[in-house]
């Protein structure tokens, strides 16, 4: 029983993403971390709008475009998971803090100071380092492997 299952599993095997595959998945990535970077910059640009009219921030379109946005960055990011292994999606996600940083400069009028900058900079150079040295990720193909995977606790903690 358990060959025939394990042979079963291994004919349809998930196999490693194709290039294409890949740069969709790492676009969407990239695209859902941008969007999910300017969602509270656009919350809070909303706030301050509806503070200045005297009217709660629900009834103001850049508040609930800044929720929606939020919404729609978590079902990319979503998205991109499905795609492309999560080492590769990952570090993607810290690019939304420089750029929310930089729209929050302009948008709101903060001041982004040097360390700021740095911050934005180390933070891009990071996941950029992060990407280009993931290791490969290994595919899990029969039974018998999942169930070996399961068991042996390094597996579970260093893989």
């Amino acid at each position: 029983m358990r060959m025939a299952v394990s042979a079963a599993a291994g004919e349809g095997a998930a196999q490693s993403p194709g290039p294409a595959a890949v740069s969709l998945g790492l676009s969407v990535a990239v695209v859902s971390s941008l969007v999910n970077g300017s969602t509270f910059v656009l919350q809070k640009k909303g706030i301050v709008r509806a503070r200045g009219r005297g009217t709660s921030y629900l009834t103001d379109i850049v508040w609930w475009s800044g929720t929606i946005a939020m919404a729609l960055g978590q079902i990319g990011n979503f998205l991109a998971y499905t795609a492309v292994p999560t080492v590769l999606v990952t570090p993607l996600g810290a690019l939304g803090v420089p750029f929310g940083s930089i729209l929050a400069s302009y948008l709101l009028k903060e001041k982004l100071n040097i360390l700021g900058k740095l911050g934005c900079l180390l933070s891009c150079a990071g996941s950029v380092v992060l990407i280009i040295h993931s290791p490969k990720s290994e595919s899990v193909t029969t039974q018998a492997e999942l169930e070996e995977k399961l068991t042996n606790p390094g597996s579970l903690f260093f893989h």
